[in-house]
């Protein structure tokens, strides 16, 4: 039994892991668009937050696929934490003035900007 429900939070990490990987893929690609300047950029507070906060959450899943398969903590499992939350956080707070600068900056150079839904 104890082995049956390892499995499932290995399975269960790695399942979020992936839904976090392709999250990754879809707004890093927004961010590509507005550094870019492309012609059609998708840009929004949480689409800032979600890219830092990628590495707070893969560590975390592999922690538990770790953790499960070898019974022990990683040797700097405190310091990544620390780290990744931090980022984490830093990228919560500044999201909000950084939403407002990209308005401000794509509307200085003539993009159409659509109006906010939230």
């Amino acid at each position: 039994m104890v082995n049956k429900k390892k499995i499932m939070h290995i399975i269960g990490a790695f399942a979020i892991f992936t839904l976090a990987l392709s999250g990754l893929f879809l707004t890093g690609g927004n961010l590509v668009s507005l550094i870019k300047m492309e012609d059609k950029i998708t840009f929004s507070g949480p689409v800032f937050i979600m890219f830092f906060s990628f590495p707070l959450l893969s560590y975390s899943m592999i922690f538990v696929i770790f953790f499960n398969i070898t019974g022990r903590c990683p040797k700097y499992h405190d310091n990544f934490i620390n780290f990744f939350g931090m980022i984490t956080v830093i990228s919560f707070f500044s999201s909000f003035p950084l939403s407002f600068y990209v308005d401000y900056k794509l509307k200085s150079e003539n993009y159409l900007v659509c109006e906010r839904i939230s």
